[in-house]
């Protein structure tokens, strides 16, 4: 009787030797499974980190840059210019330009570019800078 309580103590413990490794074998498998995801997860992260990132002059809320080719070829006729086109120019605003506009009505045409300084608040340092965009 010793003998068969040995030999079944002996099939329980392997039992649950047994039981115990299948539960640790599939415990395995899923922390295996879990790696891989949160390992595929790490690369995609790493792959956008290595998009070259936006400068900020290409920031959508930046300054819209203007066009070097057409800024460069085209002048802006003081005589009949409004007020968008003008404030196209260097320094100039909403006000200046309604000022540019207000001085051609009292005035009349301007005569030459130089005239512009009359306005008021363009001085030569605003002309010299606009001086190569101006025409009649």
């Amino acid at each position: 009787m010793k003998k068969i309580i040995s030999t079944l103590k002996g099939f329980f413990y392997l039992f649950g030797l047994l039981s115990l490794l299948s539960v640790s074998s599939s415990y395995a498998q899923q922390f295996d499974q879990e790696y891989l995801k949160w390992k595929a997860e790490q690369e995609a992260q790493d792959a956008r980190l290595k998009i070259p990132r936006v400068s900020t002059r290409d920031y959508y809320l930046s300054r819209p840059a203007l066009n070097s080719a057409t800024s460069a070829t085209s002048k802006i006729n003081l005589n009949q210019a409004n007020a968008e086109q003008l404030q196209a120019l260097s320094g100039v605003g909403q006000k200046k330009a309604e000022a540019i506009i207000a001085y051609r009505q009292k005035n009349g045409k301007f005569k030459n570019i130089e005239e512009l300084q009359q306005v008021k608040g363009i001085g030569p340092a605003l002309f010299s800078k606009n001086k190569d965009r101006l025409g009649l």
